[in-house]
């Protein structure tokens, strides 16, 4: 399919009118013809979502491969290009039960060359492995200490998909699950984690690679101690954000953004309320409610969002500018999973148009 005299936003974040020429998804040819400072109706990289939890009435811990495919479609139509379905808190058998669902579903999408679908890039466990005191709205009875079981019996499971893991630094045996499942090629995040900055920075060094949504479900920043928070901040590594005004404020998105721009994910942290209508639903075995915006426990904690990808970027933008905005849902996030097709406009990747 040739695309003439579109606009996008090139390799180089730049955005130009041009003539893009595709095979299926993926780009073969591009002509950039001028210079365009419009970002009206472009077309722009994919978004990778490493953090979601289910929208559109699915919540991936407790449907069928069938209704995870149906999920998939419906963030293509986000301009969502690949994402991780992420786990809360279960027993190790729900966890693995649902791993097989994804890759079930993983399977089926590509067989059909994941036309017209999401790609899942694999999956991402957040619990069992966390802080009893930053759990969030997880079920208490399901934090463990870090069994390297759990792992071995998901990469059985996953074969070449990939595995995040959400750990607390200073959840038992952290360091040394940490050190296993990165070299043998997956993926530490710390997050819901009492952890002090050193503890955080022992398990950077030992492979952890991100910080999950920062701010929240963490020790905070302390002027004696900086706790989880003040690591991330301070980190090279990536930090994932919840970009909806809710979880974190404007005002402190600007100042991450300030710090950490270059190294921002923008996540939406999504359960199965996102894209559904407000009410009652049921997450982490808790009855939560959606309204406005939020998702609350009875006892007013957060449970996860009804954040999308393309409202994420919106917020962003209106600190940093669209282009910045965009990198941090495409460009980074891509790089942190080391996603060949994803990351930006150019020959061999994958575009939405």
């Amino acid at each position: 399919m040739l695309y003439r005299d579109i606009i996008f936003l090139n390799k180089n974040y730049v955005f130009v009118k041009g003539d893009i020429k595709t095979q299926g998804d993926i780009v073969t040819e591009i002509c950039e013809k001028e210079a365009t400072g419009c970002f009206s109706k472009a077309v722009i990289p994919p978004f990778v979502d490493i953090h979601i939890h289910g929208g559109f009435g699915v919540d991936i811990m407790s449907v069928e491969s069938s209704e995870i495919m149906y999920l998939s479609k419906r963030l293509y139509k986000d301009n969502v290009g690949a994402y991780l379905p992420s786990t809360v808190a279960k027993s190790y058998d729900e966890i693995l039960k649902c791993g097989e669902r994804v890759k079930t579903a993983a399977l089926k999408q590509s067989e059909n060359g994941n036309k017209e679908y999401a790609e899942i890039l694999g999956i991402h466990i957040e619990g069992p492995f966390i802080s009893k005191k930053y759990k969030g709205i997880m079920e208490e009875k399901y934090i463990t200490d870090c069994e390297f079981k759990l792992y071995e019996d998901l990469k059985e499971i996953m074969g070449d998909l990939k595995i995040r893991f959400t750990i607390a630094p200073d959840c038992k045996g952290a360091e040394e699950f940490c050190k296993y499942v990165t070299e043998n090629g997956d993926l530490v995040s710390i997050g819901h984690s009492n952890a002090a900055y050193e503890e955080c920075r022992s398990m950077e060094k030992a492979g952890a690679s991100s910080y999950t949504h920062l701010f929240n479900a963490m020790s905070p920043l302390h002027h004696r101690e900086i706790g989880t928070v003040g690591a991330g901040l301070m980190s090279e590594k990536y930090t994932e954000l919840i970009c909806d005004n809710v979880h974190i404020s404007k005002p402190c998105i600007e100042l991450t953004a300030k710090l950490r721009a270059d190294k921002i994910i923008l996540i939406t942290d999504a359960m199965e309320a996102m894209g559904s209508e407000n009410g009652s639903y049921v997450f982490c075995g808790k009855r939560v409610t959606a309204y406005n915006g939020f998702v609350k426990d009875e006892n007013g904690t957060l449970a996860g969002s009804v954040l999308t990808m393309k409202k994420a970027v919106e917020n962003m933008a209106e600190i940093t500018g669209y282009e910045k905005a965009v990198k941090m849902a495409a460009e980074n996030p891509a790089k942190l999973l080391k996603l060949k097709k994803y990351g930006y406009i150019d020959i061999g990747k994958r575009i939405i148009i």
